[in-house]
């Protein structure tokens, strides 16, 4: 089984509709996060990283912290500190890895007001 344990950069964000096809991605064309993740505790961060943005167009961003399970394929974190209320709740996501220094992450719980159709792509930077 791969080790969720290190230091992630997330590279890609992709986002789809309900018959699968491809949207824009709630995090923009250049997403940032970093996600450290140790033997028990998780901590994750993502926004929008895009620079200049009209003011009608709202950025997003969210992060969170907590202990995780991890079975393999799908990780449980145990939210105990988030940047809003509706963050603190479990954490749910599937993951599948491509290699040791890729993973593929989909969420299951809320993420940036979405309960599916996102694909988080993070590479190991440390």
């Amino acid at each position: 089984m791969e080790s969720l344990v290190g230091v992630w950069k997330l590279v890609e964000a992709h986002a789809f509709d309900d018959a699968g096809g491809e949207v824009s991605s709630p995090l923009g064309p250049h997403p940032m996060g970093v996600a450290i993740i140790d033997a028990e505790r998780i901590m994750a961060m993502a926004g929008d990283a895009r620079r200049a943005m009209p003011l009608e167009v709202s950025r997003v961003f969210a992060a969170y912290c907590g202990n995780y399970t991890f079975d393999g394929t799908k990780a449980v974190t145990v939210v105990d500190g988030a940047s809003s209320p509706e963050m603190k709740e479990d954490q749910v996501r599937h993951i599948r890895f491509e290699g040791s220094r890729r993973m593929i992450v989909v969420p299951v719980s809320r993420l940036f007001g979405r309960g599916a159709g996102l694909e988080l792509v993070w590479e190991r930077i440390g």
